[in-house]
């Protein structure tokens, strides 16, 4: 038998061992952060400790809130499970990766890397008028090491009032009121708000008043109008309603001490012929549009304060009897881009064929001042129109001669109290200070401060010395 050689073949050989080779290769260049660590001080870290949810109003449920959860190491962790304490039968819903769930097992996070846990809250009605606390927790369990989230949120209950027309009625101040679309006051019927009451309202929200609208705040328990959201971050945020109108029927409607915020505009009144409008001591600020515009109508405006808008702070147009008395119309670190003067009375309405309608304004002891526009007010009123104009604080180019007499101060700083915190109060040193003219009707300001007897202040406040 012929002797054959036993013949080393490389291909064979590399058959053996090629899946090897894979392999090795695969775990040599797998990055760090793919690969698994089980160390136990390997914890995650998250965008807060609690997740906060400022009043929910019951029923209602509220807005959705992100959590991030955040793996801080270089080597990816494997999150055991991560369970809402209170299971399916908390208040809380928890969606993770898409999926609604009170818990959710092996959720891998690579180094570095994060997930944002989506968190809501619905709270049950209760027979508790004041605000009450609802909370729970999120437990995350990696390597044996276990870490939570506290969720909190502050529920409350209130009369919701969804699209509805209503009669003669009264709101009362024990629980808070909130809008969460169109209510209308019929014609003839009278809605009274009591003082102290607080009416929070949904996108889209208006109330509309062709009866008669009684708001009864006063100094000490003044009434709120804002937006729905609670959230700090909405505090100062225009246009989250859209905010009170007087329609064509409406007469001897009263806003006494109200603050009307968040609004696409803050109130806005068509009423022509009918008994007017009184707005004493309020605050309107924070509208997308304007803070108060009339059309054609009667309008009296006392000690109120209007800031932060982005169209007209004050308008009268299609002409109408205005007053506007002891009162702070002012724009200051406006963010919204406004092209239009604070103050504007015109005898028409721009785009409309109605124009040189009788026109009358009183416009005394008011401050009209911003820190961009040069000319703040406008008056295209006509020869006819009756015009009053004096003791006031104004920023004027155009009429910086015709209007510089019987006691105006023109282009001349206020100097408020403290702008940046949006304190329109007067300084010590503000030359509207005892620069006003003596009204017997009108004694008090808008905090309800005695007025001078004898030489007041322009503006909705009386100045204190603290």
């Amino acid at each position: 038998m012929k002797y054959k050689p036993n013949v080393y073949s490389p291909l064979k050989f590399l058959s053996y061992i090629w899946p090897l080779l894979l392999l090795l290769s695969a775990l040599a260049c797998k990055p760090d952060d793919e690969i698994i660590t089980t160390d136990p001080e390997a914890k995650l870290e998250f965008s807060g400790d609690t997740v906060l949810f400022d009043t929910v109003f019951v029923t209602q449920g509220s807005i959705t809130k992100r959590l991030k959860v955040y793996n801080p190491n270089k080597k990816a962790v494997r999150i055991s499970d991560i369970t809402l304490a209170g299971t399916s039968s908390s208040p809380y819903k928890l969606t993770i990766n898409g999926i609604e769930s009170p818990l959710a097992n092996n959720i891998e996070l690579r180094g570095k890397d994060s997930i944002y846990i989506l968190v809501k809250v619905t709270v049950n009605p209760s027979d508790v008028n004041l605000p009450f606390l609802v909370a729970d927790s999120i437990l995350f369990n990696t390597n044996g090491n276990r870490q939570q989230v506290k969720l909190v949120a502050y529920g409350q209950n209130a009369y919701f009032h969804r699209k509805v027309a209503i009669g003669t009625t009264t709101w009362p101040n024990d629980k808070p009121h909130v809008l969460l679309d169109t209510v209308l006051v019929q014609e003839g019927a009278t809605l009274t708000i009591q003082k102290g009451t607080r009416v929070f309202a949904a996108s889209k929200a208006v109330l509309l008043v062709n009866g008669r609208l009684l708001v009864e705040g006063t100094p000490t328990e003044r009434v709120s109008f804002s937006g729905y959201r609670r959230e700090p971050l909405y505090t100062e945020a225009p246009g989250q309603w859209e905010g009170i109108r007087i329609l064509t029927k409406s007469e001897n409607s009263s806003i006494k001490y109200a603050d009307i915020n968040n609004t696409v505009y803050g109130l806005r009144i068509g009423n022509p012929g009918k008994a007017g409008t009184l707005v004493e001591g309020c605050t309107v600020a924070y509208t997308f549009m304007d803070g108060i515009v009339s059309y054609t109508s009667d309008v009296k405006l006392v000690n109120t304060l209007i800031r932060n808008f982005g169209q007209y702070g004050f308008g009268g147009l299609g002409g109408g009897n205005y007053e506007v008395l002891y009162s702070t119309i002012v724009s200051y670190s406006n963010q919204l881009p406004r092209e239009t003067p604070a103050f504007v009375v015109a005898d028409f309405i721009p785009g409309t064929d109605i124009k040189n309608q009788p026109t009358s304004l009183r416009l005394i002891n008011s401050i009209v001042y911003s820190d961009s526009f040069r000319d703040e007010v406008l008056l295209e009123a006509g020869a006819a129109a009756h015009l009053e104009i004096t003791n006031n604080m104004l920023r004027t180019e155009k009429y910086k001669t015709s209007l510089n007499a019987n006691g105006n101060k023109l282009n001349i700083e206020p100097k408020f109290k403290a702008i940046g915190k949006l304190d329109f109060s007067l300084d010590t040193l503000s030359p509207a200070s005892s620069a006003a003219r003596f009204l017997p009707e009108i004694t008090t300001d808008i905090k309800g401060k005695k007025r001078s007897a004898t030489t007041p202040d322009i503006g909705a406040y009386e100045r204190s010395i603290d």
